[in-house]
Parts: structure tokens; C-alpha cells; sequence
């Protein structure tokens, strides 16, 4: 278990780190948002969010929409088929607000398939969590 003292270290790095949205993207509110949850989760891992901090720049090498295109690269009913490692460790925790599977189920839930919704509730009840 993570300390609070750990978690605002991991959430301080990942705020120097993740890449701000920009007014190039196509909601910058949801842009904030998104990476805000990003922030707030890499709190609840043993070490920096380094990958993922990878993956953003990736993404801003290729559109403004870093966080959504995260988000929705996820998004698939194959990726959801059992509970990620990542998942669990947020579930577990007290975090799973800030899970992908959360995000579909609320403010990502127009932009998904309605499977992926489904499908994340059932995640999310494993761990007897009900969304809203």
C-alpha cells in the first residue's frame, strides 16, 4: 500500500511530467480533465508513471487530443476482457475513480461503444463499485 506522502510524490512528478494540453485541442476542458485523472492515478502506483509519460508524447507527436486519444486507445472490447494489472491496483486502493474503465462509464460514455460501457460496470462490480 502506498503512502499519502508517495502518492503526492508520484501525483508531483506526474504533474511536472504529463504534457499540458494545448488550445489546439479539440476540448481543452476534457483535455485538463483527462490528464488531471491521469495525475491523480499515477499517485497510487509504486514508482513514477515514466511508460505512460512515454506514451503522451507519442501521442502529442501525432494530434493536440493526448489525453482522449489515450483514453480511447483503450476503448475495446478486447482490451477489457479481464481486469489489467493497473486496474486492480486502482480498484483495490480506493482509486478507481481514475481507471479507464471509469472514464468510459462517465464522461467518456457518448464517446464509446455502448459494449465498452457494459463492459466496464461489469469491471468495476468485481470490485463491488457502481457508477453512477
Amino acid at each position: 500500500m502506498i503512502t499519502s506522502t508517495e502518492r503526492l510524490k508520484r501525483e508531483q512528478w506526474a504533474e511536472e511530467h504529463f504534457p499540458l494540453p494545448t488550445n489546439e485541442a479539440s476540448d481543452v476542458g476534457l483535455e485538463l480533465f483527462l490528464r488531471d485523472r491521469c495525475v491523480k492515478g499515477s499517485g497510487f502506483f509504486d514508482k513514477a508513471a515514466t511508460a505512460v509519460n512515454r506514451q503522451f508524447y507519442l501521442i502529442l507527436s501525432r494530434t493536440s487530443d493526448i489525453y482522449l486519444t489515450y483514453f480511447m486507445q483503450g476503448a475495446k472490447l478486447e482490451k477489457l476482457e479481464k481486469p489489467a494489472d493497473n486496474f486492480r491496483v486502482l480498484c483495490e486502493q480506493g482509486g478507481y475513480r481514475y481507471t479507464n474503465e471509469y472514464q468510459y462509464c462517465t464522461v467518456l460514455r457518448s464517446r464509446v461503444e455502448a459494449e465498452v460501457v457494459t463492459r466496464s460496470r461489469e469491471l468495476l462490480a468485481l470490485f463491488n463499485i457502481d457508477v453512477p
